[in-house]
């Protein structure tokens, strides 16, 4: 998992930017808040107002090839969904949408590592299948898909892939069925300088990574629809309001990470020095056998009585005739 706090980009300029890192230094320095804090996410890409064509194009570019049709329009599924995860929201939370072919999409954005992860967003998509049935009524199965897409600001996979797409799939490769897809994004994996981004998905995944380290729109945003990404991100434009909150909730992701990385370095530090005591008290425990049989050779060689050496070595009688025999004493 990425530890650095500290990132650097290039401008729109060519000009390294390092990012804050402090939370005084972010209130400087900040032009755009970070796409990756919950309120700033959810206000870019919120399915209900004019930046839903912002998440259309994320979501499109992230699912391209995994999905039957691409997507047309977007909304929010309900008002409990709308409003996000009522986990911790410094380490996860989650945007939930529907489509005009009613797909259903859970997209979540996850800042510190989290164990099982894909078994934890199989659960909740599994819980979003569930909830398709009526209960009283007759039920055919029908299901309408269920797409998850994950963005995480750790790795959590072996190889340099940064984007990874998956279904009910035969050994194959051939689909079984769509009703159950997952799009799995580690950001830090995506290392593209913003002079090679191509795609859509490029772009996206830039901005995501990027944009809070940004002092103005780059061109090859311009005429793209997420030219709409970097106004609603941009902090002269937000309200007070908002921006006290984005201004907490940065404050309140980087004291998350603080505890974060105290907590994996105090682990770290406790299993060095357990593991200095155990590899000490394993050397000893060694020496002192090597040192006894070295005794139990030199009372054999004496003809000493095999009771007499258990006694003073402390080895086993198989031990003591095992040396015996290698000195070929019958």
């Amino acid at each position: 998992m990425e530890n650095n706090i500290v990132a650097e980009t290039k401008n729109s300029h060519g000009e390294m930017i390092s990012e804050a890192k402090t939370f005084e230094e972010f209130k400087g320095a900040g032009v755009f808040a970070d796409l990756l804090l919950d309120r700033t996410f959810k206000k870019a890409f919120n399915p209900d107002s004019q930046n839903k064509v912002c998440l259309i194009a994320l979501l499109n570019a992230v699912l391209e090839g995994e999905i039957a049709s691409p997507i047309v329009d977007v909304q929010s599924r309900n008002k409990e969904y709308s409003d996000g995860s009522n986990e911790n929201r410094t380490s996860v939370f989650d945007l939930h949408c529907i489509d005009s072919a009613q797909r259903r999409f859970i997209i979540e954005v996850q800042i510190l590592f989290q164990e099982n992860i894909v078994n934890r967003s199989i659960y909740y998509a599994s819980q979003t299948i569930i909830a398709q049935g009526q209960r009283g009524k007759k039920y055919n199965y029908e299901l309408n898909p269920v797409v998850t897409v994950v963005f995480m600001e750790f790795n959590v996979f072996a190889d340099d892939r940064y984007i990874r797409r998956a279904k009910l799939r035969e050994i194959n490769g051939s689909c079984i069925s769509d009703t159950l897809n997952f799009a799995f994004v580690e950001l830090p994996k995506f290392n593209k300088p913003l002079d090679e981004l191509e795609t859509t998905l490029d772009k996206a995944l830039y901005a995501l990574k990027n944009m809070k380290n940004m002092t103005q729109m780059p061109k090859q945003y311009a005429n793209t629809v997420f030219e709409l990404l970097f106004s609603t991100a941009k902090l002269a434009k937000l309200s007070k309001e908002e921006q006290k909150m984005i201004d907490e909730a940065q404050k309140a992701k980087w004291d998350e990470y603080a505890i974060h990385k105290a907590a994996i370095d105090s682990g770290l530090q406790q299993g060095l020095e357990q593991g200095l005591e155990q590899g000490l008290a394993q050397g000893l425990e060694k020496g002192a056998n090597q040192k006894a049989r070295e005794i139990a050779k030199k009372m054999l060689l004496k003809n000493e009585p095999i009771d007499k050496i258990i006694d003073f070595t402390e080895l086993s009688e198989a031990d003591i005739l095992a040396i015996k025999a290698s000195l070929g004493q019958s």
